[in-house]
């Protein structure tokens, strides 16, 4: 009976380990450095947004793009409502610029890749949420060699989302495991080089 406790016991503490595992992978973080724009993707727009502004306000970047449509055609893009909400945490309007028609993240890498060029853009901080970055740097890199752009990864210090704890709530559990499987469809999908 004591080995079998000591073995359930393991077998939880590994399973465990291996869940942190899975949230850090996922969690990708760069050290920082200066950079032409920080771009911000739109989802969970609040802890995006405030990881923008104070890297902004911090003096990492002179430009934020916020990058995203609406769910709701009808509806403000959700980039536009985050300038808004960057706006009434002190970022100039002329320092704000909004890409409001991405509605998938490869849809954002590719036209904010545009909308950098555009603009002569060459380097970019990359934030959002923690368990979205990995794939959200996949998709990016994948966009951006091919116009001489360059990403540092950050992803926005969300309270609500932890990287040891994620598969003990909701919503994070569903978000990662959600995350995953869109992170698994892109590789798998990929082209062989």
């Amino acid at each position: 009976m004591r080995r079998f406790f000591a073995g359930f016991i393991t077998g939880i503490a590994l399973t465990c380990v291996f869940l942190a595992v899975v949230g850090h992978v996922l969690d990708l973080e760069d050290p920082l450095k200066p950079a032409d724009a920080i771009v911000a993707l739109s989802g969970d727009t609040g802890a995006r947004t405030e990881t923008a502004v104070d890297l902004w306000k911090r003096g990492y970047a002179p430009v934020i793009i916020f990058a995203g449509a609406s769910e709701d055609p009808n509806s403000v893009a959700s980039g536009e409502l985050m300038k808004r909400e960057a706006v009434a945490e002190g970022v100039p309007a002329r320092a704000i610029i909004v890409e409001p028609a991405s509605a998938t993240t490869q849809e954002n890498a590719r036209l904010v890749a545009q909308l950098m060029t555009a603009h002569t853009f060459t380097s970019a901080i990359l934030v959002t949420s923690p368990y979205h970055q990995r794939r959200a740097a996949y998709l990016f890199a994948r966009e951006f060699p091919a116009v001489h752009l360059t990403f540092t990864n950050y992803p926005a210090r969300d309270p609500e989302w932890d990287p040891n704890t994620w598969w003990l709530r909701e919503p994070s559990r569903s978000l990662t495991v959600v995350e995953l499987a869109k992170l698994s469809v892109e590789v798998a999908s990929a082209p062989f080089h």
